[in-house]
């Protein structure tokens, strides 16, 4: 049967295939966005750290109160976690991935204008710490720490990660090269002397579409700091033993001038990794229970229109079986006629997708949605209307024919 013929048939009985397409669009409008939310719930959690995580204990909420922490108090905390049983590596940190303390947010420009907006970490021996790799170049030499600001008139090295390299270099070769400071674009600026494969940026929220390593380590001392934190990093063998001594020790140094109520949070990192995607754990769950739910209504009442509407055509599929169609004919004409119904519906789902889309940019503030989650909801549309039809159409394929012409 030609499409032309379907055409026809479809405007004579015009209002179960309105039904269907109807439902279909909406399905469709809803699905494409509830997927791209759920997607964006998830990338932070499916982006690589580079860290040596299974063994890396985090201490932060460390609060010097209405003072500061001197470069001698930092440096006599990092001695004594150093001297804890099955501690390997020590570093204070101004800023950690998963740690709630202060986030240091910096713009870098590369060559061609491109500019970034990155998170920053400094303190002395992180990437031996944290047990990153290089891929190209080396780590800070031992003369290139210093205090915040103390570097003027020449470039300040930084470490920065693969996908950044790409983005400020165009994929061209990023070691050696200057980076530009935007809010400074007359400065000296940066020089990349290393380039690691990951590095998760601590602003979870800007670690979606490409931006998880959008990351820089600097060669900054950590010294008159109201807020402290450690990286430390233990023997895989002793790593209860490890944990334990470690909070003993950071009680011991630093009980005293904690601030009133404030009690340091030692953790490992799969810890904290756990508790800062618990809100979005919740949230994939919700979008994952709203986009089920879309489909098994969405299928549900395809079957249902489909079915009312094969059973009221019985007698139409009794004459054509007489005629001498196969049941394949049969089973090729629903499913055809399904295709252009929801076809239809899917065309006016992703045209209400995109206004959607728009009116939660405007009113919550959501990313655009990207074209690609249209013809993703589509595809999952058509194969659920489809699946849906399939039980209706064999059920009438099945039909015989001297039952159907009898019938009224």
């Amino acid at each position: 049967m030609s499409i032309r013929v379907l055409l026809t048939t479809l405007r004579r009985h015009s209002l179960m295939p309105l039904l269907v397409l109807l439902q279909v669009a909406l399905a469709c409008a809803i699905l494409s966005n509830v997927l791209f939310l759920g997607w964006l719930q998830l990338q932070p959690m499916l982006a690589p750290s580079g860290m040596d995580t299974a063994n890396l204990i985090f201490v932060d909420h460390l609060d010097a109160g209405t003072g500061e922490w001197t470069a001698a108090e930092v440096r006599a905390g990092a001695e004594a976690l150093r001297e804890v049983p099955g501690v390997r590596a020590v570093s204070a940190a101004n800023s950690l991935p998963m740690t709630s303390g202060m986030i240091y947010a910096y713009g870098a420009q590369g060559p061609s204008g491109i500019k970034v907006g990155v998170n920053a970490y400094t303190g002395n021996g992180l990437l031996h710490t944290l047990g990153i790799r290089l891929i190209a170049g080396r780590d800070f030499l031992p003369d290139e720490y210093r205090n915040a600001g103390d570097y003027k008139g020449v470039p300040e090295p930084i470490i920065i990660t693969q996908a950044l390299a790409h983005k400020l270099f165009d994929k061209a070769r990023a070691l050696g090269r200057r980076v530009a400071d935007p809010e400074n674009p007359t400065g000296a600026g940066y020089l990349v002397v290393g380039i690691v494969r990951h590095l998760l940026r601590n602003q979870l929220g800007l670690a979606t579409r490409g931006r998880a390593d959008d990351t820089i380590l600097l060669p900054e001392r950590i010294a008159k700091t109201p807020v402290l934190l450690y990286a430390v990093r233990v023997d895989p063998a002793m790593r209860k033993a490890a944990l334990r001594g470690v909070r003993k020790a950071i009680q011991h140094q630093f009980g005293a001038r904690l601030q009133t109520g404030a009690q340091p949070k030692v953790a490992f990192y799969d810890t904290r990794s756990s508790q800062a995607f618990s809100g979005r754990r919740a949230a994939l769950w919700l979008f994952l229970g709203v986009a089920s739910t879309v489909l098994v209504v969405t299928l549900i009442g395809i079957m249902g229109l489909t079915g009312f509407w094969v059973q009221k055509r019985t007698r139409q599929i009794g004459i054509r079986r007489a005629l001498g169609a196969r049941r394949a004919d049969i089973l090729v004409h629903f499913l055809t006629e399904n295709a252009l119904i929801v076809g239809a519906g899917i065309v006016l789902g992703m045209l209400l997708a995109s206004l959607g889309n728009r009116l939660l940019m405007h009113y919550y503030e959501l990313p655009q949605l990207p074209w690609i989650w249209l013809p993703v909801g589509a595809a999952l549309m058509l194969a659920l209307g489809q699946l849906a039809v399939l039980s209706p159409a064999l059920r009438a394929s099945r039909v015989p024919p001297v039952v159907a012409t009898r019938s009224v």
